[in-house]
């Protein structure tokens, strides 16, 4: 439908993920852009007010060199029958992962867990490397007592922390200090290396307004200006990409009945 819209000259927003395979995501990035067409893909988290900050504070530098992201998907509800939690799930951390961090995924690694339906993952765990060595790790579950959508950001210098559920979204920056002490062959024979500093400080920062009414805004402003969306198809590629390469490769534990 998308691709018949396109090829209509209408621009186009598009529910996550761009596309069921790389080949026919490329295929309506292509057609948007014959067309000059704004390709437009609801990853609704990138339009969040407190991710948006969460990307200036790693941009300016103040968590140091990112380390380690870990994202948290889990939840009792919306047990879907006609994808896995990984297709369903995982666009909504794989598009916040490249934001805050957009370099190449090096190499993934998926795991998939199958108790309730035959042949449905409804739960997957999912390691992946960037360029540079950055790594991420990816959980998500329909079997979780306690719903959450949560990110940590893991910096040399501080830590940051995201909750994603609408009603409770919130950021919280942390600031620690280890001390390795000396690590060569004079090292002491204690065990533990020493935390000298851990303090958690919520952000106190507006929520503002809902992140889809914002996407909304953004869509119809990239229409009138030709601009590039932060959710264009072209960058929602990636995502696509990922997802694949990484079902691909998938595999499989758990069991149903």
């Amino acid at each position: 439908m998308a691709l018949a819209a396109l090829r209509a000259g209408k621009h186009v927003w598009v529910e996550k993920p761009l596309a069921l395979s790389a080949v026919e995501g490329r295929e309506l990035v292509d057609a948007a852009a014959a067309g000059r067409r704004t390709l437009f893909v609801d990853e609704t988290f990138l339009y969040d007010p407190l991710v948006r900050e969460m990307k200036r504070i790693i941009d300016e530098g103040a968590l140091g060199e990112i380390m380690h992201l870990s994202f948290e998907r889990l939840g009792m509800g919306r047990i879907r029958r006609d994808s896995n939690v990984w297709w369903n799930s995982a666009p909504h951390d794989l598009s916040i992962l490249l934001y805050l961090v957009p370099r190449k995924v090096a190499r993934v690694q998926l795991h998939y867990h199958t108790y309730l339906q035959p042949g449905v993952a409804d739960m997957a765990v999912c390691d992946l490397e960037l360029e540079g060595g950055t790594s991420a790790h990816v959980y998500l579950s329909w079997l979780h007592p306690e719903k959450t959508a949560k990110v940590i950001v893991v910096g040399r210098k501080r830590m940051l922390g995201y909750e994603g559920r609408f009603e409770k979204r919130a950021i919280t920056l942390y600031d620690y200090a280890i001390d390795p002490g000396d690590t060569g062959a004079n090292a002491g024979a204690a065990p533990i290396i020493p935390i000298t500093n851990f303090t958690a400080r919520p952000l106190e920062l507006p929520a503002g307004d809902e992140p889809l009414a914002l996407a909304a805004a953004h869509f119809v402003e990239c229409v009138q200006t030709g601009a590039e969306p932060v959710s264009s198809g072209a960058r929602s590629l990636r995502v696509v990409e990922v997802l694949e390469a990484a079902d691909r490769a998938a595999t499989q534990g758990g069991r149903t009945g």
